[in-house]
């Protein structure tokens, strides 16, 4: 299977980045919203890993995203990075019910 899911995910961010490695990306959708974090979609043409498509997600109070998960921008790519996605949004919700407000602060 060529889908990665990076395990970092939820982990403490490593040192910040400096200006000339940060990008700015266009989403392509936006899955929604759940403890304190935005899932979306993010079609990359020119990632090291070739055009691929990248589930992102990021705190809502900050500019910043990580990416998730990285899927190849095939159609079958784009039903994986769904599911991915809704996934993600889910288990947040989940966790957000489970503690009474966002689970991210």
């Amino acid at each position: 299977m060529d889908n990665i899911i990076r395990p970092t995910f939820g982990q403490p961010r490593r040192a910040e980045p400096d200006d000339e490695s940060r990008v700015q990306v266009l989403t392509q959708r936006v899955y929604g919203e759940a403890g304190g974090c935005r899932v979306c979609l993010v079609h990359d043409a020119a990632a090291p890993e070739g055009d691929v498509y990248k589930v992102v997600a990021g705190l809502l109070t900050d500019d910043e995203v990580s990416t998730v998960a990285i899927l190849p921008a095939t159609p079958e790519g784009e039903v994986d990075a769904e599911i991915v996605a809704l996934a993600i949004l889910r288990t947040l919700g989940m966790i957000e019910a489970r503690t009474g407000g966002p689970a991210i602060a």
